[in-house]
């Protein structure tokens, strides 16, 4: 298969477990140069088929949680490394992980709930995050990342939680956790807590 489909059984896929953060319609740009994401990529853009990024490898049970993610550019870098823009599909649940003779991670992916919440609230969480987004936006390396994922609630604050220099723990919660509100939740508590502040971008009633 070459398309994920969310309600399909679990299909298998390779796994790119590298501290960052990757949540659905945002984009992350990376640096490739181990021999077996090499081929991981090369693998992927043949086939047109995602792979899933990680915060960290998969536990002691071989499982874990994880975003598809889709290659939408790649370049060579001045560096002489190759470099790849992904974007993230649908966060998924890995099971039965296990790596191949090349050290790379594979594992079992089925899709993780992503309900739908009100689109008025959502759009609300969106609207008391854009200040701190368009900040951030102001930096010409960060801008040249975006896509059309900021013309959605969901994208622009997915987008801004993984720009964000957020603790490995932290990354682990927004990524399990199923409700998009929550996750701006959780968002809301550490940018208080970095602030030393009660208050937040993400305060309200949603």
């Amino acid at each position: 298969m070459t398309q994920f489909e969310p309600d399909s059984t679990a299909a298998r896929y390779p796994l790119f477990p590298m501290g960052a953060l990757l949540l659905p319609d945002a984009s992350l740009p990376l640096q490739i140069f181990e021999p077996r994401y090499l081929m991981m990529v090369s693998s992927s853009t043949r086939d047109n088929r995602p792979f899933v990024i990680m915060v960290s490898e998969p536990g002691k049970d071989r499982s874990g949680q994880g975003c598809l993610a889709r290659i939408v550019d790649f370049n060579q870098q001045a560096n002489g490394l190759l470099g790849i823009t992904i974007v993230g599909e649908q966060r998924v649940r890995v099971s039965a992980a296990a790596k191949d003779v090349t050290g790379l991670w594979w594992g079992d992916c089925e899709a993780s709930d992503e309900p739908l919440a009100d689109p008025e609230l959502e759009m609300r969480a969106a609207l008391r995050y854009q200040p701190l987004l368009d900040a951030l936006l102001e930096h010409p390396y960060l801008a040249d990342q975006v896509g059309l994922q900021l013309d959605s609630a969901r994208g622009s604050v997915h987008q801004l939680m993984v720009w964000l220099p957020l603790e490995s723990e932290l990354k682990r919660r927004l990524l399990d956790e199923d409700s998009f509100l929550q996750r701006c939740a959780l968002l809301e508590s550490a940018l208080a807590e970095l602030s030393g502040s009660p208050d937040s971008p993400g305060d309200g009633d949603a």
